[in-house]
């Protein structure tokens, strides 16, 4: 569950004015707390993500749900904004959880990262630019390979650079039989991001499932929240 404040400050069921996200579920040891700016608030910084998006919570859910996704696996989470998907990762267990974001967002990711140290959920921050071939290098130069599992949340929209995202996606994950990106998209009245997106995996060589990710008493009819995953052509998971 989702923890709020008020209903009346809800922007697509998230309490954005709210200074902490909670997120529980009994798939978890405890609650987990994040700090969040909303652009009314100090610290909020133009050009990034600081608070909390309608598919992150929905994703964290799904990973809560079917754990097994990221268990002992090596997680990065592009665009985290908060965290909170890369954070219930760690906290379910995986391997590793990587936060990446643009500059500007690092520091509310680093506080992020000391808060969920403080209840023994470990998480690593680094900056990634989409797209930068540097900040991949940075990233890779202590790996054999990429990351088992490539997350991201709410980061599939209009206006986005799409094909530099997707350049990141494909440049963190693991070519071992079995990696996977698991994308959360809202539809925002426009298929054409997520459509490219699809069309520019299977060229590289992945192929592509989607379902829907309905919140809490949602009738499927009404949601507009899907997870499309996206693993190398020919292999199977979980």
């Amino acid at each position: 569950a989702v923890g709020t404040t008020t209903d009346a400050a809800r922007i697509h069921n998230i309490d954005q004015r709210s200074p902490i996200l909670e997120f529980g579920h009994p798939a978890l040891p405890r609650t987990l707390r994040l700090e969040q700016h909303g652009a009314n608030r100090p610290g909020f910084v133009q050009g990034t993500s600081s608070v909390a998006w309608p598919c992150a919570p929905l994703l964290a859910r799904h990973l809560c749900e079917h754990p097994e996704l990221v268990r002992g696996l090596s997680v990065v989470e592009l665009g985290a904004g908060l965290g909170l998907v890369g954070a219930v990762a760690a906290a379910l267990g995986s391997r590793s959880a990587l936060l990446t974001d643009c500059e500007g967002a690092l520091p509310l990711l680093h506080r992020n990262r000391e808060q969920l140290e403080e209840i023994g959920v470990s998480v690593e921050v680094a900056r990634v630019d989409w797209g930068s071939e540097a900040d991949h290098a940075a990233l890779l130069a202590s790996r054999d390979e990429g990351f088992d599992v490539v997350l991201g949340s709410d980061i599939v929209v209009g206006g986005f650079d799409m094909e530099k995202l997707f350049a990141s996606c494909l440049a963190l994950l693991s070519r071992a039989p079995g990696s996977v990106i698991l994308m959360a998209y809202e539809f925002r009245e426009e298929w054409e991001s997520i459509g490219n997106f699809i069309h520019w995996a299977e060229e590289a060589g992945l192929e592509c499932s989607h379902q829907l990710l309905c919140g809490d008493g949602e009738d499927e009819e009404d949601c507009e929240d899907f997870l499309y995953t996206l693993r190398w052509r020919g292999t199977s998971g979980a």
